[in-house]
């Protein structure tokens, strides 16, 4: 068969098929809006009866109301007035869907004439005290009720024609769509056939090389011949299969090149799958954690060391910050992140900061040490100054502003030095925490009531909303209530006024969270990374009225990670903040401790 023949068939075939597809495509769309059209038809129809039918019902407690005027004028005026407003509201509805539909339309427009003369000639001179003639209201409401009547009969009469329409039409459009199918499958059949018998060698011989190539032999090739179109085909397959094997030698080359440089890197690097199992681990990872071996469950070595929550945020690698450890004398750094493979799992590099924690350590000590030995003087001289100022009456002006400056001045020194210690006792692992199982509502209550006078002030809204559904939590209440008041303080000390701050808390998996959102100023991005570092303050000039340490951010992310939770703030400059809090629920998810590991600062 030559080429020629080829492209004829070729054209035939798809000739063929798209007379196939256009008339399954035309008679499937036609058949679609045929339903389509009929089902909103159906319902315009129903829900127009229901409205007339809701009409009519409101009629009836209207004319109730209006004959029991004589008996209680005050009750009857009401009820009229009550049913009038259904009425009403009935009316606007079957006006919307009767638009358009004759006679519909028509009968609905006669029904409201009915209804609006009835109200005037009957209704109010009855609600009145005046009795119009029996005739005409007996005229008046037959009107309401037949045209009512021939309404709901005319719409039951048009859905019966829906149906007969929608019967015949759905039957017609299956019979020609069938004839042309059938037509269509024959030619297609027929030109089918024959290339079918002009590409089955040539077909089978790509098949034959392709599954070659799928099983990894990359030296597979066809011999090209055949039809114009199998030439192409063979051509771009031999393209195809020399390419691949180019890419295979350059993939294998980048794969040792990774596995040298793996090998050869002093950082440890583990991947973990989505069960917390180890599928590999670089020398340096075994030699850091031997028990970091393929196939070892992670998780288990790390929960007691860990706690269960940070675990899990570390192996899902959302915890945004490095988890220090302790592996024997040594301290090591663990940081994570999401693999963006389709079958998922989580890269875990190592770090060997023994010599950085000890400074560190060193460092703390200083702090903790000169946070202690300023701390007695300078109490003293705030016991000093207040002794001073309570014979504040013995001074002079001049004297006792210095008093008052002094005395000032000493308690925000003793303010940093308080916050100072608690830092430097979590930082060198002496500020305990005994956490207990603790209910959120009232935690958190109790915090927004403290605020709560103070949002007053500024006039803001405050507001709680927190899920009745919680579990417990598991920590030192203390603690949390100090860090969920540091927040909420801030949040509204840094909103101007009439600005709305909310309190919610919610779970999240085996954790509760609880968010500070206001509608403040908001926080730049540039000063987001370090918003919990020490002596970190707001900037735009409202450093100038709130005060403070710079150190409450610091001591809160402390705190709730002495907790095992965790914290984080989102925030769009002009639209407010968010702080998000956290912590663990009281369930029994604690491991038993490897005995190889203690968790470090972090």
């Amino acid at each position: 068969m030559n080429p020629s023949l080829a492209n004829r068939l070729r054209i035939g075939f798809a000739l063929a098929f798209a007379l196939l597809a256009g008339l399954c495509i035309i008679g499937v769309g036609h058949l679609a809006n045929l339903r389509q059209d009929y089902e909103d038809d159906t319902n315009r129809s129903f829900s127009l009866q229901v409205a007339v039918e809701r009409l009519q019902t409101a009629f009836a407690s209207e004319n109730a109301a209006v004959a029991a005027a004589d008996r209680n004028p005050a009750d009857a005026r009401s009820s009229f007035d009550a049913a009038r407003a259904t009425g009403a509201e009935a009316q606007r509805t079957a006006t919307a869907l009767a638009d358009g539909l004759d006679p519909a339309e028509a009968l609905l427009a006669e029904r409201i004439r009915a209804g609006v003369a009835w109200r005037q000639q009957v209704a109010e001179p009855l609600l009145r005290g005046d009795v119009p003639p029996p005739s005409l209201q007996s005229r008046l409401t037959g009107a309401i009720a037949t045209t009512g009547n021939d309404l709901i009969a005319e719409e039951t009469r048009r859905r019966v024609g829906l149906d007969s329409d929608i019967d015949g039409e759905t039957r017609n459009t299956n019979l020609l769509v069938g004839l042309g199918l059938l037509s269509g499958l024959l030619a297609a059949l027929l030109l089918f056939g024959g290339m079918i018998r002009s590409l089955r060698k040539p077909l089978e011989q790509l098949v034959d090389a392709a599954g070659k190539l799928a099983d990894g032999d990359l030296r597979a090739r066809v011999a090209v011949g055949g039809p114009a179109e199998t030439v192409k085909l063979g051509g771009a397959f031999n393209e195809m299969a020399d390419e691949l094997q180019v890419a295979y030698r350059s993939v294998e080359e980048g794969r040792q090149r990774l596995a040298v440089t793996l090998e050869s890197l002093s950082d440890g690097v583990v991947t973990v799958d989505e069960t917390g199992t180890v599928t590999d681990a670089n020398p340096a990872a075994r030699q850091m954690i031997p028990w970091a071996e393929p196939g070892t469950p992670i998780r288990e070595s790390l929960v007691g060391p860990l706690q269960a929550g940070r675990v899990e945020r570390l192996l899902a690698g959302r915890e945004p910050e490095e988890v220090q450890i302790s592996a024997g004398d040594e301290t090591l750094a663990l940081t994570a992140s999401k693999l963006g493979a389709a079958e998922g799992g989580t890269v875990v590099s190592i770090r060997n900061v023994s010599e950085r924690a000890r400074v560190e350590q060193m460092k703390d000590e200083f702090v903790l040490t000169a946070s202690h030995e300023l701390r007695s003087p300078l109490t003293s001289v705030q016991g000093f100054a207040e002794l001073l100022i309570l014979e504040r009456e013995k001074l002079d002006d001049s004297q006792a502003e210095t008093v008052q400056i002094i005395l000032d001045n000493a308690r925000h020194l003793v303010r940093l030095l308080n916050d100072l210690l608690d830092l430097a006792r979590s930082d060198v692992g002496r500020l305990a925490i005994h956490p207990v199982p603790t209910e959120v509502g009232p935690l958190v209550e109790d915090v927004v009531r403290t605020l709560g006078v103070r949002a007053d002030e500024q006039g803001q809204e405050l507001i709680c909303d927190i899920d009745p559904a919680l579990p417990p939590i598991l920590v030192e209440a203390d603690r949390i209530r100090q860090v969920l008041i540091n927040l909420l303080t801030n949040a509204v000390e840094y909103s101007p006024r009439g600005a709305t701050v909310r309190v919610s808390a919610a779970r999240v998996g085996n954790e509760v969270e609880i968010a500070i959102s206001d509608t403040g100023p908001g926080i730049p991005a540039k000063e987001l990374a370090h918003l919990f570092e020490r002596f970190t303050r707001g900037d735009a000039g409202l450093t100038q009225r709130v005060g403070g340490t710079g150190l409450g951010l610091a001591i809160s992310k402390s705190l709730v990670e002495l907790h095992g939770g965790a914290i984080n703030v989102t925030s769009t400059v002009g639209a407010g903040s968010t702080f998000r809090v956290v912590l663990p629920a009281n369930t029994d998810s604690s491991r038993p401790n490897s005995g190889k590991l203690v968790e470090g600062k972090s």
